[in-house]
């Protein structure tokens, strides 16, 4: 079990974010979350009995919320790879930039396409430091490696980054991201609170 929401991988978060705003029914809602925070499958969690399942739903209001983003890491290694975070605009290629407004036009989905977004304002470094160029084609593998291993906790304090110094790119990020993430996380805090709908005693 995950015990911090900032351990969350993006993937998790994204779909923690899709049960708490596509599933109204509380029983339904958590057993979904726990399914996706423990790894396990619906079926998995749905065939616990009610006691133990009542005990897991409440471990969950245990789980400590999303804190302050930390320092900003412009270097930093994933599953053995080392990416750099191109911070300076005018480094920006234009591949790059053409990468970012597409997937920040639409500032609805913004919060769907972090891992696009991340993979598309970094760069691979070698394992001594260099620098390397921005490919488009890798594109998507990069944006799949973040979605699938990058947390929260690594993934928030670079987009808050990016909001702040690439307003002139993607307006729609700052106003967005800055204060819907943080919503976002409140979101997942509630339905993981003490309120485990007609579960609870």
């Amino acid at each position: 079990m995950i015990a911090n929401y900032s351990k969350l991988t993006i993937k998790q978060f994204l779909n923690c974010k899709r049960i708490t705003e596509s599933i109204s029914d509380p029983i339904d809602k958590n057993v979904r979350l726990l399914a996706e925070i423990s790894g396990r499958s619906v079926d998995e969690i749905e065939s616990l009995p009610l006691g133990k399942l009542k005990d897991q739903l409440k471990e969950l209001s245990n789980i400590e919320s999303l804190t302050e983003a930390k320092k900003l890491k412009l270097k930093f290694k994933l599953k053995g790879q080392r990416f750099e975070i191109i911070w300076k605009q005018q480094e920006l290629t234009a591949a790059q930039y053409i990468d970012v407004n597409h997937f920040a036009k639409d500032h609805e989905s913004i919060v769907y396409n972090i891992h696009n977004i991340l993979a598309a304002i970094t760069v691979k470094r070698t394992w001594y430091g260099k620098r390397l160029k921005y490919d488009g084609t890798t594109h998507k593998d990069t944006a799949e490696l973040f979605l699938n291993h990058m947390t929260i906790e690594q993934a928030y304090p670079i987009m808050l980054f990016f909001c702040k110094y690439y307003e002139e790119l993607a307006n729609n990020i700052l106003t967005y991201l800055s204060g819907q993430a943080v919503e976002i996380m409140k979101e997942v805090e509630k339905t993981f609170g003490p309120n485990t709908g007609s579960l609870q005693s």
